[in-house]
């Protein structure tokens, strides 16, 4: 290995050649010029912020530098109740005068999300700062003397005599987020000396930022670190080369101890889909040994694959961990390793018949679940919606990792010689069910998932990731290939993760672009052909990362700034992965075969110029690949000086090769959708008041549209709508819809019923028990993995039809937002399985919160029958310890009676 030169060293030498001004720099070539920004072959303008790469190893920007983020919240008497779990405030550490002062805050109240320009963010000094923390109690002390106690947004009531301290706790020491830990005199306690209701405290905090000050001012990022076991990259674009080499220098800084891959900067865990699609996107090609590390790290003892704790206790309300086969797979193809193959595809398939168990729909050929990677609910479906309804909805992206993954075990059943038609004809219903449920024709894409209670509707919303993964996996036709880049809503600063962004929620999923969905789409264009998205994406990812200077999380869309995100990391594995992949699957266009590894790049006009990729591990081979001129394809191919009819490398290739590649010049015009950041009005809330339908006026509302049973009723200017109670149940929700036609989500599904259409059944007398308060009837049955693994509930209806049928229950085994406890039993009617109803967690240590579960559908004659709640091997959670729920009752709700099922089936 060679010696490199110290970070003083090169520091030393950088300020030696940036002493000069940016303009004694060689002639710039323009790669990209929008209103907003322009990239050129060697820098980065937006605005009065500029990024130099003065060489290879070294980037100077004006941009302001990533600061401290600091999260926190205020406490009463040392309990979480100013804000339910995942809901903080959020200030950057960039001091002045050695001083840091936040807004007042509002104890309980939510504040809008501050979005600042990148010229709010400028300035900020290095040494510790004196941080002074402000919150307005005058409202909790209001309540304490009218009404003699305060009930908090979150936990229990306070009563005036309980009133003893307020402290400020959060993620910067010397704050902490032990609530418990903290006692009357603690340094985290705030004070309020004037008595005019507003307490405060200031601690010490050290600012923090990613990168030093180099010369004039300007942040500065020059490389320290030995990169020569890494594919060298050289090209006409100083600025593509130098973004290169400083991703590989920060995928290096996330490699742990372990040898597996940390997520992030801020996350040192590893986590299955981070890994997964960053392994998909670029890894797999670079650090295969690391990518089976961080894999294997994500597999239980019983191996099957680990979902990231989530919503409602993971697993299966979360279903996107077969990503995970994904990643595998890129990684065989990489390797060719046979034991590999063998293990993960033993893995693979242990895992899906879970899935299919818990989460498969065969009315829909859709998997149930949440949005792939879109795991912070409240900013990526309607806060009506509990881990329950998103456990029962459809998800654009989930169903085309599911997609994915299915092919991927038919490969590798072909591969092992194994049979694969089954594993095709289950890839091929998702494939239908996508196409038939999720796909827009007049929008031209695909909508985010479909969602509601018993009746499911489709939210048009766009979603970045899945659609891309729609078009790079096959689930989308040319046809729908051609129209999805065309008319993807698309922002100046890249593609956002969802569009339209949902009202009064913070930044981080909602509002915001991630790189690495970024450079999925635009693999995804490149795909399609779609040149002008090409060019988009690229540009996009080369500003972030080169006026950053590193590989940030996210950013808010509207602005292209890091800064207005709820949470934010430097070095985040999958934006990495996403610059990398620039190189790669773009402008190399590798793409990784059973038997071969093929190159298809798309290089504008541009970048033309000869661009060499030296140093390619390929299974048994080592390539120097090199690319010439620009176009959409590949004209002449030369395999170590010889002409060969395709751009493309064997798999039993050895040794070291040489593979010369020229473009056949040719970049047709393309369209893309460029829209503004735009929010939709937020959903109405209704009421049933007797026979009317009621709901307060949406600000902004031009009209709206009732829907009943999954289907759209009426349009109305009205905020009202009188209804029927009828002999089966019907559900009626309302959107409001704006001067532009962009559509609110549906409002929560009002139940209209009559009461003789619904059954209440409690579990046997001799099981029940009584500690928890709050349970409809006698008692409850606690169902464990040891205890009532099997429960028979009699029931009797008086009519035929199709019936609803869930279950109440509480479960306080985690807090709603994580953990991985969510409690799963397999559900039969009359001995004939219907499927699983799931009861996620509804708060930590919460056995008094009851709620209904997923609802099932049974055809039933009049008289008795028999439900079973039954707890299978395949019903084990992500915990594999606790999997506890406490069952109140099982409701059967008529939704069709026999005759009008019938018209159904007939009619549709």
């Amino acid at each position: 290995m060679s010696r490199q030169p110290s970070a003083r060293a090169v520091m030393a030498a950088t300020l030696g050649i940036a002493g000069s001004s940016v303009s004694s720099l060689p002639a710039q070539r323009v790669l990209y010029q929008s209103p907003a920004f322009v990239v050129t072959d060697s820098s980065v303008r937006q605005g009065r912020f500029e990024a130099v790469a003065i060489s290879r190893d070294t980037i100077l920007s004006s941009y302001p530098r990533a600061a401290r983020e600091v999260h926190f919240k205020f406490s009463i008497n040392s309990l979480e109740n100013e804000f339910r779990p995942g809901t903080d405030h959020t200030i950057n550490v960039r001091p002045h005068d050695g001083r840091v002062s936040t807004p007042v805050y509002v104890f309980g109240v939510e504040q809008p999300p501050h979005i600042p320009p990148p010229d709010e963010s400028a300035g900020g000094e290095d040494g510790m700062a004196q941080v002074t923390f402000r919150v307005d109690m005058r409202g909790v002390l209001r309540s304490f003397r009218e009404q003699g106690y305060y009930d908090p947004p979150n936990g229990p009531r306070i009563r005036r005599d309980e009133f003893q301290a307020v402290y400020v706790i959060g993620d910067a020491d010397p704050m902490t987020w032990d609530f418990r830990s903290l006692r009357p005199g603690a340094q985290q306690q705030m004070t309020d000396p004037d008595s005019d209701g507003v307490y405060s405290v200031t601690l010490p905090i050290a600012p923090s930022y990613t990168r030093p000050l180099g010369p004039g001012g300007r942040a500065i990022w020059a490389r320290s670190a030995d990169l020569s076991g890494f594919p060298q990259l050289s090209s006409p674009q100083r600025l593509q080369d130098a973004l290169y080499r400083m991703s590989l220098e920060e995928l290096r800084q996330l490699v742990r101890p372990d040898g597996a891959l940390s997520a992030g900067a801020k996350w040192p865990g590893v986590w299955t889909r981070d890994i997964s699609l960053s392994s998909v996107l670029a890894l797999a090609l670079v650090v295969p040994d690391a990518v089976r590390t961080s894999l294997m790290a994500k597999v239980d003892p019983d191996g099957r694959i680990i979902q990231d704790t989530g919503t409602g206790g993971s697993w299966p309300i979360s279903t996107d961990r077969t990503t995970w086969a994904m990643a595998a797979w890129e990684l065989y193809a990489t390797t060719g390793d046979r034991d590999w193959l063998r293990r993960s595809y033993d893995i693979i398939r242990r895992s899906v018949e879970a899935d299919r168990h818990a989460a498969f729909d065969p009315t829909t050929g859709l998997f149930r679940g949440e949005s792939s990677f879109l795991d912070w609910r409240e900013q990526s479906y309607p806060r009506w919606m509990e881990p329950r309804d998103i456990y029962q909805g459809e998800a654009l992206g989930t169903n085309a990792v599911h997609y994915a993954t299915y092919r991927v075990l038919g490969d590798m059943a072909r591969a092992l010689g194994e049979p694969a038609q089954r594993w095709g004809a289950i890839a091929d219903s998702v494939r239908g069910g996508m196409n038939a449920q999720l796909w827009q024709p007049e929008r031209g894409w695909y909508g985010q998932y479909r969602y509601g209670h018993n009746y499911l509707e489709l939210s048009p919303r766009a979603e970045g990731l899945g659609e891309a993964l729609a078009i790079i996996y096959g689930v989308a036709s040319p046809t729908q290939r051609a129209r999805l880049t065309e008319r993807l809503p698309l922002v100046a600063f890249g593609t956002p993760t969802i569009w339209p962004y949902i009202p009064n929620e913070p930044l981080y999923h909602n509002g915001t672009i991630w790189p690495f969905v970024t450079a999925y789409w635009t693999w995804a264009s490149a795909e399609a052909g779609n040149t002008a998205a090409v060019e988009h994406g690229l540009a996009a990812n080369s500003r972030a990362a080169a006026l950053f200077l590193t590989n940030k999380e996210n950013m808010v869309a509207a602005t292209g700034h890091f800064e207005g995100t709820a949470l934010n990391s430097d070095r985040q594995l999958w934006s990495v992965a996403g610059t990398l992949a620039s190189t790669y699957r773009l402008l190399f266009g590798m793409r990784l075969r059973p038997d071969r590894l093929v190159f298809r790049p798309m290089v504008p006009p541009s970048y033309r110029g000869e661009r060499t990729l030296s140093g390619v591990r390929y299974r048994g081979t080592i390539l120097t690949v090199t690319v010439r001129g620009f176009g959409d394809r590949v004209a002449r191919s030369r395999l170590d000086g010889r002409a060969v009819a395709r751009a493309e490398v064997p798999a039993e290739l050895v040794g070291a090769h040489t593979l010369e590649l020229e473009l056949n010049g040719r970049w047709p015009d393309s369209r893309i959708n460029v829209v503004e950041s735009r929010y939709s009005l937020p959903a109405p809330r209704v009421q049933l008041r007797g026979d009317t339908l009621a709901w307060m006026p949406v600000p902004g509302a031009a009209h709206y549209v009732v829907h009943r049973n999954g289907r759209r009723d009426t349009v109305t200017l009205a905020i009202y709508r009188t209804v029927a109670h009828e002999p089966a149940l019907s559900e009626y929700q309302v959107l409001a819809v704006d001067s532009a036609g962009v559509e609110s989500f549906l409002s929560e599904p009002v139940r209209v019923v009559a009461d003789a259409a619904v059954t209440i059944t409690e579990p046997p007398a001799a099981q029940l028990e009584h500690e928890h308060a709050g349970s409809t009837g006698a008692g409850y049955v606690t169902l464990t993995r040891e205890r009532n693994t099997t429960i028979e509930i009699p029931v009797s209806v008086a009519r035929s039809g199709v019936y609803a049928v869930d279950a109440r229950y509480a479960n306080g085994s985690g807090p709603i937002n994580t953990d991985s406890k969510a409690a799963v039993r397999t559900v039969a009617v009359d001995g004939r399985t219907l499927g699983v109803v799931v009861m996620p967690q509804r708060g930590q240590d919460r056995w008094t919160d009851w709620g209904y579960s997923n609802a099932l559908r049974v055809k039933l004659s009049p008289g008795r029958h028999v439900v079973t709640l039954t707890y299978s091997p395949l019903d084990e959670n992500m915990s594999r310890t606790v999997n506890t729920a406490l069952l109140d009752h099982v409701r059967l709700t008529l939704l069709a009676d026999g005759a009008a099922y019938r018209h159904h089936r007939r009619h549709g």
